[in-house]
């Protein structure tokens, strides 16, 4: 999981917007875990709710002053009571999205 961290630290230094960053954070964190679990990524300065089970990395970043978390996971629930889009958040992995709103639930692979 150690290779997780140097992934997002590299790139942390390589996006050009933020959009672009969460993205980043989100497909590094992935591929570092070996495709094989849930990845969150969330501006921490908006609100959120988070029940993840089965925690294996967990990181921050920052952009322009806005530190991002990154959960790389088993399953769980993420709800996001705040704003949308990929500046604020973004995720991959299995999951369902009721209504396609602020809840996410992830599954095991």
């Amino acid at each position: 999981m150690l290779g997780i961290a140097n992934k997002i630290e590299a790139s942390i230094k390589t996006a050009q917007n933020r959009e672009g960053f969460v993205k980043n954070l989100r497909e590094s964190a992935f591929y570092a875990a070996g495709g094989q679990y849930n990845v969150m990524v969330m501006n921490l300065s908006q609100g959120y709710e988070d029940h993840l089970n089965g925690v294996k990395a967990y990181g921050s970043a920052t952009y322009d002053g806005v530190v991002y978390g990154i959960w790389v996971f088993e399953d769980g629930t993420f709800k996001n009571v705040g704003d949308g889009g990929y500046i604020n958040w973004a995720f991959r992995g299995w999951y369902d999205r009721p209504n396609n709103g602020g809840l996410v639930e992830f599954h095991r692979p």
